[in-house]
């Protein structure tokens, strides 16, 4: 069968891991907020389900919550120094993979659909018009405003309503965490890994990456060569 569309996965996947771009913006967060990693950052990472689930709709709020679990008091101007020191790392971790333009422009010159669906923090989709990204996408569900993650299958429901086209149109390209391709495969979607290389793969999360026997692509541009894709 020909796909209608192609939904992409994001860190990992059309850009590098979030990790891998934090480069000295996790200095100047702290910084910012005077306080040292060491108390920062286990408190940042408590917060982590709850930035992605949506429960803070503003940066600020994820911010002054995380001054409160560390006990520390910060005047305005501290976070707003905060708040732009996390729009600045966001801004540089939505940077394409070098081939993903080129990618996408084949996928659309195809006549595909662009989908894209993402466990983030609210940063994510504050940012997203911004980004190259933004033009080329026909849709795109973040869980921060869904309220909701993949795993689950609300989240590939909701982005196929959104492209108007059926699950079993879709194909669904992701790294592996949290074992979103059989989830994506689970509502009908054709999913394909994307293997990268590094010692995030070690990770539990991406345990489905390691053990994944499906179709798989080790770049972007190699999707424009599956069946169901070319004219």
């Amino acid at each position: 069968m020909n796909f209608r569309a192609v939904i992409f996965d994001l860190f990992g996947t059309i850009v590098d891991g979030f990790a891998a771009s934090s480069g000295g913006y996790q200095e100047q967060f702290c910084a910012a907020l005077a306080v040292s990693n060491d108390q920062l950052a286990p408190h940042w990472r408590d917060l982590t389900e709850r930035r992605t689930l949506g429960e803070f709709q503003t940066v600020e709020a994820s911010i002054e919550s995380l001054c409160d679990l560390i006990g520390t008091k910060v005047t305005a101007g501290q976070i707003l120094k905060a708040v732009e020191t996390r729009l600045s790392l966001t801004r540089h971790a939505l940077k394409p993979k070098s081939d993903a333009i080129a990618t996408f422009e084949g996928l659309k010159d195809a006549g595909l659909r662009l989908g894209l669906l993402s466990n983030c923090s609210i940063e994510i989709p504050i940012v997203w018009p911004e980004t190259e990204f933004a033009k080329m996408f026909d849709a795109a569900v973040f869980s921060s405003r869904e309220r909701i993650k993949k795993p689950a299958a609300e989240m590939y429901q909701l982005i196929c309503e959104r492209l108007g086209v059926a699950a079993k149109e879709c194909m669904y390209v992701a790294d592996g965490e949290n074992f979103e391709l059989a989830a994506a495969a689970n509502v009908g979607m054709h999913p394909v890994l994307i293997r990268n290389n590094g010692s995030d793969n070690k990770k539990e999360v991406l345990r489905e990456a390691r053990e994944w026997k499906g179709a798989a692509v080790s770049q972007l541009a190699d999707l424009l060569t599956l069946p169901g894709i070319a004219k």
